[in-house]
């Protein structure tokens, strides 16, 4: 089953579980997350996982491509 897609409770908890460790991956490297303005302004959430995806951590930037799909619209 791929947890990446739908709307189930996989999908949920898969996308809940991405958003908290991007939020503290993100405070371990000095950055502060809005979790509601993450979900809510596609702009901020664009900015935050760049700034993510070109950190030296790897799990930061593991977790930012995880969180994108599980922001991405689905179809």
């Amino acid at each position: 089953m791929n947890t990446q897609t739908g709307s189930g409770p996989d999908h949920i908890a898969t996308h809940l579980l991405a958003e908290v460790d991007f939020k503290w991956l993100m405070a371990g490297q000095g950055c502060w997350v809005d979790p509601q303005r993450l979900l809510s302004d596609p702009a901020y959430a664009h900015q935050c996982l760049e700034s993510a995806k070109n950190s030296p951590c790897d799990a930061l930037r593991h977790c930012a491509r995880m969180l994108q799909l599980a922001l991405a619209p689905v179809k």
